[in-house]
């Protein structure tokens, strides 16, 4: 009996959340976001070996609930993170995101185009909802053993509204799948993989201290106002 208690609050808190996501502010449509990766990644900002033919490749994410994870500090990779943070490959990342969103996990599959030469940027459109209000985002540093760089989880509706705008400083991360320790390391698989964590190696810090290397800039674009104001 208090099992089923439970249940039906942890149910009702959900539909609550909802509710107040799809009715503050007329939420009930979706908005749409633009979001601007700027690589700042150069030899200026990281000298340590920078490698010649360096670039992002294109992100790959998605707009999801708290039921979906791209990737966490701490959790071993999928096979789709793997192949994303050593080779660049949005498959089988792209695959794992929309089994996710058949699932209702995630709601939007979110790609861009890769950054070649850094500093650069790129930027795409993506609609979120409130049965996805988060969105996550990840993209290779190339050349790497299985470096990538990214965000989670970010919290689009906070406060019983939408985001208009938000800037998030990007650091590199190791994706714990290869035990390489250059940009140009041999492959050598590890084994077994171990959980990623955000890259602490000294071509990511400067004086003992993280260096950026980028930001993801997430802006709305099309959002209840803006709607109400074209019904008009």
């Amino acid at each position: 009996m208090r099992k089923q208690i439970v249940s039906l609050a942890a149910a009702v808190f959900a539909i609550g959340t909802a509710l107040a996501a799809t009715t503050a502010g007329g939420t009930e449509m979706s908005v749409t976001y633009k979001v601007t990766f700027n690589g700042t990644w150069s030899k200026a900002t990281h000298p340590i070996e920078y490698p010649k033919g360096a670039h992002f490749s294109g992100l790959i994410g998605a707009t999801h609930n708290g039921g979906y994870v791209l990737f966490k500090p701490g959790k071993v990779a999928t096979r789709g993170l793997k192949n994303l943070s050593e080779h660049g490959q949005h498959s089988p990342f792209d695959d794992e995101i929309r089994a996710a969103i058949r699932a209702g996990t995630a709601g939007t599959l979110i790609e861009t185009s890769p950054i070649f030469g850094p500093p650069g940027s790129s930027t795409v459109t993506f609609k979120a909802d409130a049965r996805h209000p988060m969105v996550s985002l990840a993209a290779m540093i190339a050349p790497s053993p299985d470096w990538f760089a990214g965000v989670a989880n970010v919290r689009l509706y906070q406060n019983g509204k939408w985001v208009m705008r938000r800037t998030l400083t990007v650091y590199a991360y190791d994706a714990g799948t290869d035990d390489g320790r250059t940009y140009r390391a041999d492959d050598k698989e590890s084994k077994p993989w171990k959980p990623a964590r955000l890259n602490d190696s000294r071509h990511f810090k400067h004086d003992g201290k993280r260096v950026a290397v980028g930001t993801l800039t997430f802006e709305q674009i099309g959002g209840p106002a803006q709607q109400g104001m074209m019904r008009k």
